[in-house]
């Protein structure tokens, strides 16, 4: 893609005042206060304040992505002055692009609420127009670095469309159909107050448990979006999707995830595999759903379930 230098030199004056700005830093469940899955307070109440499942699809977060972005534009234009006059990429500049695009990984793998639609505007004019001000200065650049730039700028386009899909979801009228995430399990805790399994306490759960065997395929209950797909204290590897009507499913104690934030899903598109990881005694699905910040019994949503053993 060409840029034209007035437009650019704009987008990066815009880029280096918003990496002036303080970085946040990141926060613990602990600070957040939201609490485990299988472990709320002695008062029963959400494990996070309303509403609930962003607050616990945005850990963790990190700091923007400007504040790297800035750091790279400003030492490109150093190695751009300091060249010699010979073309070709000099390797201290292919270097400094495969540490950006690690980075930019990095920042992919975050849950959608962490990639806000400006940084991710803002990720997109950098990298083009950075990779634009290097071909002027050292000629056409290698096909790896090329094709890395273009699928990198591809997956942030392709974040942004699933940001902006799923901060309109909660305005769509009607919630979806829900089909159960796992077929051949038994329903073996449902929702409400219970005996915990590791403590022997009596605790709310919040969610649903479905014995299977591990490693079958965890799907989605509902058409959505992934937003948030990761390691979460308590849940272990966990699946979160966000679905038309402001409803949030969510699918914990997996054993390997299939899917990334930001995907778009169908209904019964694989998420995961059954697995036992967090705090979990055995291979079972734990399946929560969520609107405005209320856990609502999945049982009720699903219909019918034949009920089997503990997991």
């Amino acid at each position: 893609m060409r840029v034209s230098a007035t437009p650019l030199l704009t987008a990066l004056a815009a880029l280096a005042l918003a990496g002036c700005a303080h970085e946040r830093d990141t926060m613990t469940f602990a600070e957040a206060g939201i609490l485990d899955a299988d472990e709320p307070a002695e008062a029963p109440q959400p494990p996070a304040a309303e509403p609930a499942p962003e607050r616990v699809a945005a850990e963790p977060a990190g700091p923007p992505i400007d504040g790297t972005l800035v750091r790279f534009s400003c030492e490109a234009r150093v190695r751009r002055l300091g060249a010699e006059a010979r073309r070709g990429f000099p390797l201290e500049a292919l270097s400094a692009w495969e540490a950006l695009s690690a980075e930019v990984d990095r920042y992919l793998a975050r849950p959608l609420p962490s990639t806000p639609v400006a940084e991710l505007s803002r990720a997109i004019v950098a990298l083009e127009a950075e990779l634009e001000w290097d071909r002027r200065r050292y000629g056409e650049a290698p096909e790896a670095l090329s094709g890395t730039v273009d699928g990198l700028s591809r997956r942030l386009r392709a974040r942004l469309e699933a940001v902006r899909a799923t901060g309109s979801l909660a305005a769509a009228p009607a919630e979806p159909t829900l089909h159960w995430p796992v077929d051949g399990g038994a329903v073996s805790s449902p929702f409400g107050l219970r005996r915990h399994p590791i403590d022997h306490e009596w605790k709310m759960h919040w969610g649903l448990d479905v014995s299977a065997r591990p490693g079958r395929v965890v799907g989605a209950a509902a058409a959505g979006w992934v937003v948030h797909a990761g390691w979460s204290r308590g849940y272990g590897l966990m699946v979160e999707v966000r679905h038309p009507g402001g409803l949030t499913t969510r699918y914990s104690h997996l054993a390997r995830l299939t899917c990334s934030p930001g995907d778009p899903v169908e209904t019964g598109q694989p998420l995961g595999l059954v697995g036992s990881t967090g705090n979990s005694t055995g291979p079972h699905l734990h399946f929560e759903v969520w609107r405005e910040g209320r856990a609502r019994d999945p049982l009720a949503m699903l219909g019918g379930a034949s009920f089997g053993g503990g997991h």
